[in-house]
């Protein structure tokens, strides 16, 4: 029994083909644009998550001495990881099922030089293995594998015979003159001791090496250099780093400021959903122990504003978009509902008259309606996915806001997107379908099988 009014429901559909025909083809292209939407907004926000977490350094969860992340620059050595802090952080990480690894970082600023001008830079220093692992990962090969790959030349792993191999952002290079990595530069004539600056023949000599020279500050107030070998050159994931990031050996820098400290400690988990939990946990177990700690997830937005913030605004904007959609898609159902009603005022007196409540003639109706949205949304699924699919393999090209050079366009619709989007949909329908079929039920079977039809 219960099959028999999805039948007549079905049935009515047919009735009304053409103008159905036209409400499905509505409610399919406007949730095929939603799923494009969506999939569009779950792609950036994995590159965003992705680009945080692994190409800027900033980990599932980080960890800072208490205040450092305001001040370690100021006051390294009271606002820095000493080293029994970090052993302690290191083995806690160690035990913990949760986190995938854990490394050790060093910030630093200084200035790096080419032999006859100099830049200011930012230094990032990280363990080489540690650096292969986090641009080896899966997640960084599936959503970020351009700012993974070197502009230039290799990663510092690549080159375990250099004591001092760095990578220099793309834009630095430039500035500094030096178009050669270390692996273009064999066979090369050697630069001069000193080379011919502000000359013709400055140009040939920068490049004919890979060198750099690395200026900075000891924690106890001493000039200090380092030689670096520019193994590699790589776009940063933030534009305002493009012009001005070394990545180097964590030995390396540590030596170039002289200190044994660490910045933070950043710590990489098997799921992204889990952070919250982690920090709460390694922040209560450590302070158990005594050890005062700032612990900060990459959806903190002191510690990764441009995720948190583009996010922030992406998901608002996607947000007003599918309600949008979602409103003009019930509208437009419940136009058609509306002169399907008013056509079919006799037919629902004669429902009426024949004894059937109005309970279950405004079932039918709803019915309807529910089939009409239901099968709408199963042809604009698939459009969508389609559509998707053709996105993809068109190899379309962008600059995303902030982001040196340019990534693939790529549409990634997730399942839980798209069932969060189309579950918007039926129950307006069902709200607009009920409210405009209200007033004709309330009438006497009389009055609807005397009223004028269209």
């Amino acid at each position: 029994m219960w099959a028999a009014p999805w039948r007549v429901a079905w049935r009515n559909l047919w009735r009304n083909r053409r103008r159905n025909l036209a409400t499905l083809a509505a409610i399919s292209f406007g949730y095929m644009g939603l799923v494009v939407l969506g999939g569009y907004a779950v792609r950036v926000e994995h590159f965003l998550r992705t680009n945080a977490v692994y190409l800027q350094h900033a980990g599932h969860v980080a960890v800072w001495q208490q205040g450092g992340l305001d001040r370690a620059s100021a006051e390294p050595l009271h606002y820095q990881l000493d080293l029994a802090t970090q052993k302690a952080i290191l083995q806690w990480a160690k035990l913990e099922v949760r986190v995938e690894r854990a490394g050790t970082y060093l910030l630093g600023v200084g200035m790096a030089g080419n032999a006859c001008t100099t830049q200011p830079a930012m230094l990032l220093g990280v363990e080489p293995d540690l650096l292969q692992a986090l641009l080896d990962h899966p997640e960084v090969k599936e959503a970020s594998p351009e700012l993974a790959t070197a502009a230039q030349g290799e990663w510092p792993a690549a080159h375990p015979e250099q004591t001092a191999p760095v990578m220099v952002a793309a834009g630095l290079q430039q500035i500094l003159q030096k178009p050669n990595v270390l692996s273009k530069t064999n066979g090369l004539a050697p630069a001069p001791m000193v080379l011919a600056c502000d000359t013709p023949a400055m140009a040939t000599q920068l490049a004919a090496d890979a060198d750099i020279q690395l200026v900075g500050q000891t924690y106890d107030g001493m000039l200090s250099a380092v030689d670096g070998q520019m193994v590699g050159t790589f776009h940063a994931p933030e534009q305002t780093a493009e012009d001005g990031q070394i990545i180097m050996p964590l030995a390396k820098l540590r030596e170039l400021l002289g200190t044994d400290r660490a910045s933070y400690i950043a710590v990489f988990l098997h799921r992204s959903t889990d952070a919250a939990a982690v920090a709460a946990d390694l922040s209560r177990d450590l302070r158990a122990k005594g050890l005062k700690l700032d612990t900060y997830t990459f959806q903190d937005e002191v510690w990764s504003p441009y995720y948190v913030g583009t996010m922030a605004f992406l998901g608002s904007m996607v947000g007003f978009i599918t309600l949008l959609v979602s409103v003009v898609l019930v509208f437009t159902v419940a136009g058609a509902m509306t002169l399907t009603i008013l056509e079919r005022t006799r037919e629902i007196g004669t429902w009426r008259a024949l004894g059937f409540e109005r309970r279950y003639v405004l079932g039918l109706l709803l019915r309807e309606a529910l089939l009409l949205s239901l099968l709408g949304l199963g042809a604009g699924l698939a459009l969508g996915l389609v559509g998707a699919a053709a996105i993809n393999a068109a190899g379309f090209r962008f600059a995303p806001p902030g982001v040196a050079g340019t990534i693939a366009f790529l549409v990634k619709p997730a399942a839980w997107s798209c069932a969060l989007q189309a579950a918007l949909i039926p129950p307006g329908v069902l709200l607009a379908t009920w409210w405009v079929s209200r007033s004709q039920l309330r009438k006497s079977p009389v009055t609807l099988l005397t009223a004028p039809t269209a």
